[in-house]
């Protein structure tokens, strides 16, 4: 299978593959050719099918195939059926799962019994990797197996590092320089082959320039200490990306002492030192939102207290207002502290009341930091809380209506203006009161500051009537 990637390969160095996709949706194939046209170094000439018959046709009388990828639900059999009907027939052939069902649990089981890989439909940008990676593994493989005899020194150290899970493995002569290296080492610096990787002076210009002194410390001292090589570094793949690369190895010496090589493996370690970087920013993040929060519950316990007639007018307020902050962040949790829609903040403030068809939302899809999210769904639970106690929401016959939309030139970026409008009908006359509340102040004052906008708060006789226009920007943006 292996060799005839190697002999389809074109001038420019483009190896080209034949690929048999198991899918039922016409969607979901269309967008697993666009993924794989992206791969870089092969080209795929694809056969597509959609059932138990035309796969077992396929395999008896269509192939050989490099590569191939199957949906785990399908109409009249499952993936694992599929699975087992290629290990029968082309065992060595990479088989990896594209679906949009596959549990973890599943994931497991199909590894264990012998699929390459899998990848979640929600995540296809990762296709590109996997099969790659893939190929390349089965390409090293084959030149493992065909060239055995001739490479017997090298076949020990490259079984560890394929048996070791995904590694590279290399050889340096410490003499002239020269390099010899799996084709995995070469895929964790971003190249297609093995021969692109031919000297240390190559390997040397593939790390980042501010990475290559240690690098370069790191294997002296392996040298002269007679120790272990075990140093991580970024290098820059022909695309300008920025990779990790985790390398170790031990040098053999002479009869008399002298250094003559050095040989190892070498692991592409991006995702767990992105995973690192990830974790950290979590955790910086978090001192943040908590001291954010306990900043906002001290206001909140002051305004409330301040406002409050007595204790236990104080307790049922204060209480009432912590759970519209837990409410917000339940909501900030489910969408990971990206943030949240306009319309969800609202709808969740307005929820009780909208069975009846007493309050109407409406407006452009808006996105909300977790900032702006917390503090509009405080001001909405105010608003919300004194029409249902005083206004449009304490009779039967009353109406609130919230609505927004984006002001001032086109886009979605600086210059617009956000509009938000609170409007009450049908309720008591309203008179203004003759002290501010909590609620009052925190809309007239501290919401203005928070989300640098403006603010008017009416209490016409008809109904209340609050407006608030906030800037776009990367913390209010239309989606």
């Amino acid at each position: 299978m292996t060799s005839m990637i190697h002999e389809a390969t074109t001038d420019e160095g483009v190896v080209r593959c034949r690929v048999l996709l198991l899918e039922d949706s016409p969607i979901d194939a269309d967008l697993a050719r666009a993924h794989l046209d992206h791969v870089d170094g092969f080209s795929f000439e694809i056969e597509h099918v959609v059932s138990r018959q035309s796969f077992l046709d396929a395999l008896d009388q269509g192939g050989p195939f490099d590569l191939i990828l199957s949906d785990f639900a399908l109409p009249d059999f499952d993936g694992m059926q599929a699975l087992d009907l290629v290990r029968e027939r082309l065992p060595e052939t990479p088989f990896i799962f594209v679906s949009g069902v596959l549990g973890e649990e599943n994931a497991i089981e199909a590894l264990k019994q012998g699929a390459t890989d899998y990848v979640v439909k929600l995540r296809m940008q990762r296709l590109r990797l996997v099969v790659r990676r893939a190929l390349i593994e089965a390409r090293d493989r084959d030149r493992l197996r065909s060239a055995a005899q001739a490479l017997q020194d090298s076949e020990a150290q490259l079984r560890y590092a394929l048996q070791a899970g995904r590694l590279g493995a290399w050889e340096l002569d410490l003499a002239n320089g020269r390099m010899q290296v799996s084709d995995i080492c070469a895929a964790n610096l971003g190249l297609s082959d093995g021969r692109d990787l031919s000297s240390y002076e190559t390997l040397k210009a593939c790390i980042l320039p501010d990475d290559l002194p240690g690098q370069q410390r790191a294997v002296q001292h392996a040298i002269d200490a007679h120790e272990d090589l075990d140093v991580e570094y970024r290098n820059v793949w022909p695309d300008g990306s920025v990779h990790w690369v985790q390398v170790r190895g031990r040098a053999v010496y002479d009869r008399n002492g002298t250094p003559t090589r050095m040989m190892g493996i070498s692991l592409d370690v991006t995702e767990r030192k992105q995973a690192e970087e990830r974790q950290n920013l979590l955790l910086e993040e978090l001192n943040h939102r908590v001291k954010n929060t306990l900043a906002i519950v001290q206001s909140i316990a002051a305004q409330t207290l301040r406002s409050a007639g007595s204790p236990a007018a104080f307790t049922e307020a204060f209480q009432a207002r912590l759970r519209i902050l837990s409410q917000a962040h339940d909501l900030l949790t489910r969408e990971q502290w990206q943030g949240a829609l306009l319309e969800e903040i609202v709808g969740l403030t307005l929820a009780p009341y909208q069975g009846a068809g007493r309050v109407r939302i409406g407006g452009p899809p808006v996105m909300l930091s977790t900032g702006v999210a917390v503090s509009l769904h405080l001001a909405f639970h105010e608003l919300a809380t004194n029409a249902a106690k005083y206004g449009a929401l304490s009779v039967d016959g009353g109406r609130v209506e919230v609505t927004w939309s984006a002001d001032g030139g086109e886009g979605d970026g600086e210059g617009r203006t956000l509009t938000l409008d609170w409007r009450e009908s049908g309720g008591p006359p309203v008179v203004a009161p003759n002290r501010r509340g909590f609620g009052s102040r925190m809309i007239e004052r501290a919401l203005p500051y928070e989300l640098d906008g403006d603010v008017v708060l009416a209490f016409a006789p008809e109904g209340l009537h609050c407006v608030l226009a906030i800037p776009l920007s990367p913390r209010v943006r239309l989606r």
